[in-house]
């Protein structure tokens, strides 16, 4: 029998072909409507407790932001204090929200955090000690409690087939905490790319001006040989990394140190895009040994061996690297509704 799930996410859940709206940072973009499709196909009642931001509801998903609905259990994508979420002249409401979430049905049914950015700090466990608090990584932190290790999931079905005859090494994602790896598998090997007719592209918030990253001007002038593009909507963004000859996966160091399989992952394999892994990651081998880079040499030789490749070999490439990431870890999607289940 259906159960009555709650979920507090800030973000976006839509499908695929209407996710249009640029400029929205949203790391579960592509795993969040996965995750509720899930939960519907099994009956459950699910709604959804902060702010809509999607123009139009989910199919299905029920919305309640201000409201304490009867449920069987809460699943939040944490939030933590930003400038624009805290202090006296909050711009956004996530944060006031969860905390709101959390004061009321803590204790009451169980309330599952899943630490998606490793931002739950001790003070919060001790605030809310029978939360239950999950993070993505393969080796999850622990602080006061113990941790559950709930990555990121897929449904692993594919948005486009493999494209060939590309010119783009590139990055989508945005600026937070990766200027040492960025420097190394993308800004330095940008200038030898350039000399063989490859193109170094990175797309997000590179340009836009914020208190949180450095000068859109500094950016330029520190990585000259690096084209940047402004942020486009999530269904453009995929077919702009499937049109890339590959990316490379960085990562913030602690992300990198634990294993956080991120959503790049799952999005580079959906689009039929090749990907590399740095050697520092904590499961470097996860995409399979022939794809780890440890220099900006490594990343030459492979994005230039990958750029002469048909779309038939590529496709191969792809299928091998799918087969190394399902064999390592159980990523699918019904993995992840099993987890929330068991706490019922």
């Amino acid at each position: 029998m259906g159960k009555k799930i709650g979920i507090s996410y800030w973000g976006f859940c839509q499908q695929f072909e209407d996710c249009n709206i640029a400029n929205t940072p949203d790391g579960l973009r592509y795993g969040r409507p996965i995750l509720v499709d899930e939960l519907l196909k099994r009956k459950h009642k699910v709604t959804a407790l902060q702010k809509r931001r999607e123009p139009t509801p989910y199919p299905g998903l029920l919305y309640d932001d201000e409201g304490y609905p009867d449920l069987d259990i809460l699943f939040v994508e944490w939030r933590w204090a930003t400038w624009k979420n805290s202090g006296p002249r909050a711009l956004e409401s996530d944060l006031q929200r969860q905390t709101e979430l959390l004061d009321y049905y803590h204790g009451k049914i169980p309330v599952i955090a899943l630490d998606t950015d490793l931002q739950i700090t001790a003070e919060d466990e001790k605030r809310w000690p029978e939360m239950i608090v999950a993070d993505p990584c393969l080796d999850p932190i622990t602080l006061t409690k113990k941790r559950y290790r709930l990555t990121w999931w897929s449904d692993f079905s594919e948005f486009f087939d493999p494209a060939e005859g590309s010119v783009m090494y590139g990055y989508i994602g945005n600026n937070y905490s990766r200027e040492k790896q960025f420097l190394k598998y993308y800004a330095a090997v940008s200038q030898s790319f350039r000399s063989v007719g490859i193109q170094t592209t990175v797309y997000g918030n590179w340009m836009l001006h914020s208190p949180e990253r450095p000068h859109p001007r500094e950016i330029i002038q520190n990585y000259p040989n690096v084209a940047f593009v402004d942020r486009v909507g999530f269904c453009e963004s995929m077919k702009v990394l499937n049109r890339f000859i590959c990316t490379t996966h960085i990562s913030k160091e602690d992300y990198s140190r634990r294993g956080n399989v991120t959503m790049r992952f799952f999005e580079a394999l959906a689009c039929n895009v090749p990907a590399l892994v740095p050697a520092n990651f904590y499961a470097a081998n996860i995409l399979g040994k022939n794809w780890m880079v440890a220099s900006t040499a490594d990343v030459f030789d492979k994005v230039f061996y990958l750029m002469k490749l048909s779309k038939e070999e590529r496709k191969d490439v792809i299928d091998e690297q799918r087969y190394n990431f399902r064999k390592y870890h159980d990523f699918h999607v019904a993995n992840t509704v099993d987890f929330i289940e068991s706490f019922i």
